[in-house]
């Protein structure tokens, strides 16, 4: 018996050695992302605010794959489960675009820039609508860790050029956190008017709720408000809005840091109905 003993424990050593034999081949096995310079680069990108025109939204993947040739993508309405627009694996299927050559590779993006109709009832009992800029952070249902967090670490563009990643301090990641997991359709009330009929977003119910998102609309002017309720955004368009916009630290879902910030919500001349946002990777250096 004691034998039998010895030998047992001595097939479970080997065992055990095998387990952990294999278990070392397969990290070695997973391919590690190395990011070119190209990925540290500043990004500057100029978006439609008019829900007509981003239909499903912008996606942007900060880190991507190692090659920021591919770091956003324009959704069609039926990328995006209608219910849901911060988390598009919420369907159980995956999002894609696609490659030069044809093929379908994942896009895991970080931020989505959406546009939603909000609607507002006027003095005669009709309804008018307006777009609803707001920016959302992927939520991942399943995983806390890899959802995209954020947090106000700073204001201006003065500001933001000279954040690095030696800048970014313990309180400043204590600070930041996910998006909540939504249920847009939570939000949509059936409406009868002259010219509007079926579920809409009322604008009463949705602007409480994009201030409850990280980055949420606190880039729209007129919105935000600091923690002491002190507006620190001029209303409407204005020259200086770089100077007052927030400045964002963006942990991404690989759990690699970034800058981000609007600069410019409402263009001039032919880009009035547009906005300007930029990011930047942050480099360990």
């Amino acid at each position: 018996m004691a034998q039998l003993t010895k030998n047992f424990g001595f097939a479970v050593a080997i065992i055990a050695a095998t387990f952990i034999f294999i278990a070392c081949n397969q990290e070695e096995d997973e391919p590690e992302i190395t990011y070119g310079s190209d990925i540290y680069e500043l990004k500057e990108y100029i978006i439609p605010r008019m829900p007509t025109v981003v239909r499903g939204g912008l996606g942007m993947d900060i880190y991507h794959e190692g090659n920021s040739t591919h770091d956003s993508i324009y959704f069609n309405v039926d990328q995006l489960p209608a219910y849901h627009p911060n988390n598009p694996v919420a369907t159980g299927t995956a999002t894609f675009k696609k490659d030069e050559t044809g093929a379908d590779i994942a896009f895991n993006y970080d931020i989505l820039f959406y546009n939603e109709m909000g609607y507002s009832q006027t003095a005669t009992g009709d309804y008018t609508s307006k777009g609803n800029p707001v920016i959302f952070l992927f939520t991942d249902p399943t995983d806390a860790a890899k959802s995209t967090k954020a947090a106000i670490v700073g204001h201006g563009i003065s500001f933001f050029n000279s954040f690095t990643y030696n800048s970014i301090t313990k309180d400043m990641t204590d600070k930041l956190k996910s998006d909540p997991l939504v249920t847009l359709a939570s939000f949509r009330k059936e409406v009868s008017s002259p010219n509007v009929e079926g579920p809409v977003m009322l604008e009463s119910d949705i602007y409480p709720f994009y201030e409850t998102l990280v980055i949420g609309n606190k880039f729209r002017p007129g919105y935000y408000k600091d923690d002491d309720g002190t507006i620190l955004l001029p209303a409407g368009n204005n020259e200086d809005e770089a100077d007052y916009q927030a400045v964002f630290l963006i942990k991404t879902r690989e759990g690699l840091y970034a800058k981000f910030m609007v600069t410019d919500f409402q263009g001039t001349g032919q880009l009035t109905q547009y906005m300007t946002l930029q990011w930047q990777a942050l480099k360990d250096e």
